[in-house]
């Protein structure tokens, strides 16, 4: 059975680029003359913010004395600001949060976002390319449109604390919002003067959930090249597309308005490969100061935000597109719509369909051969929500630090340094919670016939095709994690030495996990295995919500089920 399945991808691949279509296209007006930004002035504003408001990070006492110098720039550019505060809790303490929000009322109610945050790393002193740019550039775009006549539609521009900790100050902006369906677009600032930038670089992932729209990346990278001696922001490749789709994580402040339905985009700098180690190397570090900022790499990134922003505020419509979807640069075509949905549904399908063929029995006796399984799947499914809800109670009781949305931040000692005495209970919870439930299984089981493999497999394929189709609704392009499971199929339950091919294939399933777990901890972020103490972070803070969590161990369940001796009286 498993075989014939993936006689079907050469054709699945086929019905992929024949389902392609053609954009339609847009037009960009913005000329160079229009543009007033100021490579110099952006790098003034960028050396006084950052060397005045030194170890700004949220809730320090620098964080407030910049806030208010913040609102008085803004108004004397002639804007209207109010400060918003409130509070979080990270690690499980109260931190108290200020966004900085300013409108400059235009002819239509209808608004422009821009954002940048004033918060940075606690790793850092001057924060200066993490996010003194993206200030810097936020405050001479206010200065420029704030001498002008009144805008077209009301700009906002809003200074967001708490970047860092999952982009709280964003994430609280569109849901205090009145009426977020008023806001045309979004556009974010992070990381754009760095003196050895080449280039812009788009991220449209949105905060788990929904990806940006691509008429607005479209519309940046026309505008560009229509204001002339721009760089051209960069589309990210198809792979980057899929990646960020399937886990959308977002690490800059376009992810809380992209998650709520806003079109937006985060702008920020690109690296040549070779000076990879050498960013890394400043990226969270004291080595993140103001020398390293160019005038000239600021005068490109604005200027590039200014055309944007002027070329919207000339328009009098604007595309509306679902997603999610897959641009092609090469051909300039999308996938999307009906044709990728009949994909990932029929994806999904296949574990249903291959659970009904497996053994082919009549309905009524494939159920009661179900029954049989259900308690060897509860014995291997129940320890694992269990140990899930322990790490609750480790953040209930404070062996593990409570946070109001992400973990730490990037290099931060939390996440680099596993709390052992955590690990070490969740392991040991995790086995006697896994002795307890087949101990259990055993007693209840030790008079009923032994399950049949075929039926484990086929009760196994159905909660696994369960929790794709809870992917599928929640998230489509997160059944990337899915494709491997298809391996599954191929056990079968076998014994002696075939039994080891069995487990392969089994382990074979977590292929897309293990890439991404090398991929971020290892090759990009270089925590190393400590990327499996965030991965614990990020269940004990509900960053994984528990319904996620259910369907994750369930899924793992069923191929646990496959390879597990189950219980019972031998027939």
């Amino acid at each position: 059975m498993g075989r014939k399945f993936f006689r079907f991808a050469p054709v699945m691949i086929i019905f992929l680029l024949a389902a392609c279509s053609t954009l339609p296209e847009q037009t960009a007006s913005v000329q160079p003359a229009v543009l007033h930004f100021d490579g110099q002035r952006a790098l003034a504003l960028e050396h006084e913010f950052v060397t005045r408001f030194t170890n700004r990070s949220s809730g320090q006492p620098n964080s407030r004395l910049a806030v208010a110098w913040l609102k008085e720039q803004f108004t004397a550019f002639g804007w209207s600001c109010q400060v918003d505060e409130w509070s979080v809790i990270n690690y499980s303490r109260p931190v108290p949060m200020q966004n900085v929000v300013c409108q400059l009322p235009g002819d239509s109610p209808q608004q422009i976002v821009v954002a940048a945050h004033h918060d940075q790393s606690p790793a850092t002193v001057e924060g200066a390319d993490n996010d003194g740019s993206g200030t810097a550039i936020l405050l001479h775009l206010a200065e420029i449109f704030g001498a002008e006549k009144p805008p077209a539609y009301t700009l906002v521009f809003v200074a967001t604390d708490g970047e860092e900790y999952g982009m709280l100050g964003t994430r609280r902006f569109i849901q205090t919002h009145p009426d977020p369906r008023a806001i045309i677009a979004g556009i974010s600032l992070d990381n754009l003067g760095n003196n050895f930038y080449t280039g812009l670089d788009m991220d449209a992932v949105g905060q788990f959930r929904s990806y940006g729209p691509l008429w607005l990346q479209l519309l940046a990278r026309q505008t560009a090249q229509s204001a002339g001696g721009l760089w051209i922001p960069k589309i990210r490749p198809v792979l980057s597309q899929v990646t960020g789709q399937a886990v959308p994580i977002s690490f800059t402040d376009q992810g809380p308005l992209v998650a709520a339905g806003v079109p937006a985009l985060n702008f920020g700098g690109t690296v040549s490969p070779d000076l990879a180690g050498f960013y890394w190397n400043l990226y969270h570090t004291p080595q993140d100061v103001i020398g390293n900022q160019s005038a000239s790499v600021l005068k490109q990134t604005g200027r590039v935000t200014e055309a944007l922003l002027r070329q919207l505020l000339s328009m009098k419509s604007f595309p509306r597109e679902s997603s999610p979807y897959l641009y092609f640069e090469e051909s300039q075509q999308v996938l999307r719509g009906a044709p990728l949905w009949a994909l990932f549904i029929g994806f999904v399908s296949l574990f249903f369909v291959g659970s009904f063929f497996t053994g082919r029995q009549p309905l009524k006796a494939k159920l009661a051969a179900w029954k049989s399984v259900l308690p060897h799947f509860l014995g291997l499914w129940l320890p694992l929500i269990a140990a899930i809800f322990q790490l609750y109670l480790f953040v209930a009781v404070g062996i593990m630090d409570r946070y109001e949305l992400y973990p730490a931040t990037t290099k931060d000692p939390a996440i680099l340094n596993p709390r052992w005495p955590a690990v070490i209970l969740f392991l040991v919870g995790l086995g006697v919670y896994l002795s307890l439930g087949r101990w259990l299984v055993g007693h209840l089981a030790g008079h009923t016939p032994l399950p049949e493999p075929v039926a484990i497999k086929s009760f196994c394929l159905f909660v696994t095709g369960l929790g794709c189709a809870y992917v599928l609704a929640t998230n489509p392009f997160s059944l990337l994690f899915c494709l491997p499971l298809l391996l599954w199929f191929l056990i079968r339950g076998r014994k002696g030495v075939g039994r080891a091919l069995d487990i392969l294939f089994f382990l074979l399933g977590g292929l897309v996990v293990y890439a991404l777990f090398y991929f971020f901890g290892f090759l990009i972020q270089h925590t190393n295995f400590a990327v499996l103490w965030y991965m614990l972070m990020m269940f004990s803070t509900r960053m994984i919500g528990p319904l996620t969590a259910l369907a994750i161990t369930g899924i793992l369940s069923a191929g646990l089920a496959l390879i597990v001796k189950p219980l019972g009286k031998a027939s």
